[in-house]
């Protein structure tokens, strides 16, 4: 062999091998960065569990995918980020469902089911279960040019009121804030006269006496330190906050990721849903504990008063006006989503 084909021969040789030894040397070749948007601090549970996910999704692809959050509404306010994650202006964004009643109108049924599981596991595997079994709701998100990475869930709701409430009778006649239209409709049913109130305007509301109360998750409530305001917790851990929470990459963006990097996603929603569930825990007995220590009044409502609540005429009436919007707006057989969504908290309920 001459002089020359043996170099030529080397050099193959050593392309072969370098070819060979970036394949075999990691599943992930290239580094990806992507940015995230979303309207919470990363300090409170909601920025806790985003973190969390981001943690574990630079874990699962050994660091090769970076994320850069934009907290706090840095890069878009809430109401926005469907439509920026659909446009590219972010990657990724953190998605509440009730921002969006006409582009997420299927997804919004989540709000006409108040009972539901009333531990993390049965709370995340109802969410999973959902998605499965009714797919017309990830076909919404498709819609938007976007898929869901991750979901989770927050605390149940709890009402903080500036007079004692013992139970479902103490509630009549009191002005109560609820964020969404059927619990509006809900507290009505109850005896309660509904307030709708921007949730800035929350605290001085309740200052100034212009409500008597508000309805929402208990993490809301102590985040915002509206039970300080209203010192009378009515707490009702089997009244979920249904509503996924939920973060969303681009689509394009999603198939532009090598397999690897895919799967990364996958591993790292198991990885973060389950680390999730001790938080979830551990926030609520953090709450009501920094409730007492506070000198605030805690009633948790009794059996009879969920019973009561979940039970109203009104939870059927809501349905009922969901179904007839959603036919309105094109949907083919709301009744089956409703079905769904019924069959699948129902066997959350009993796991």
């Amino acid at each position: 062999m001459t002089f020359h084909a043996k170099f030529r021969f080397s050099m193959s040789a050593a392309a072969a091998c370098a070819a060979f030894a970036a394949g075999t040397t990691g599943a992930f070749a290239e580094s990806v960065t992507l940015s995230f948007a979303t309207n919470t601090a990363p300090n409170n549970m909601r920025g806790e569990a985003e973190s969390i996910f981001i943690e574990e999704l630079e874990k699962a692809s050994d660091g090769e995918i970076k994320v850069v959050p934009y907290w706090g509404s840095a890069l878009m306010e809430g109401s926005e980020i469907l439509g920026g994650v659909r446009d590219g202006v972010a990657d990724m964004g953190f998605i509440n469902i009730n921002y969006y009643p006409n582009q997420l109108l299927l997804n919004s049924a989540y709000n006409l089911f108040p009972k539901g599981p009333s531990t993390y596991e049965n709370i995340a595997w109802a969410f999973d279960q959902m998605y499965e079994k009714v797919p017309e709701l990830n076909a919404e998100f498709e819609g938007q040019g976007q898929r869901i990475v991750y979901k989770y869930g927050v605390t149940p709701y709890a009402g903080a009121f500036k007079s004692p409430v013992a139970n479902l009778e103490d509630l009549k006649g009191l002005r109560v804030r609820a964020a969404s239209r059927w619990y509006l409709n809900l507290l009505k049913g109850a005896g309660a006269t509904p307030v709708s109130m921007p949730w800035g305007d929350v605290y001085q509301g309740l200052q100034t006496n212009a409500i008597d109360g508000v309805f929402t998750n208990i993490d809301g409530i102590h985040r915002a330190s509206l039970d300080e305001a209203a010192q009378n917790v009515f707490f009702m851990p089997d009244l979920w906050l249904a509503i996924p929470f939920i973060i969303t990459i681009n689509e394009d963006k999603y198939q532009s990721l090598s397999d690897a990097h895919k799967e990364a996603f996958a591993t790292a929603n198991a990885a973060a849903r389950e680390r999730f569930s001790s938080v979830w825990d551990s926030t609520i007995e953090d709450i009501l504990k920094a409730q007492e220590e506070a000198g605030y009044t805690i009633v948790k409502a009794s059996a009879d008063d969920v019973e009561t609540f979940t039970s109203l005429p009104d939870v059927q009436t809501n349905q009922e006006i969901w179904a007839e919007e959603a036919k309105a707006a094109g949907v083919e057989n709301p009744a089956k989503i409703l079905e769904g969504f019924e069959t699948v908290i129902s066997e959350a309920i009993d796991r």
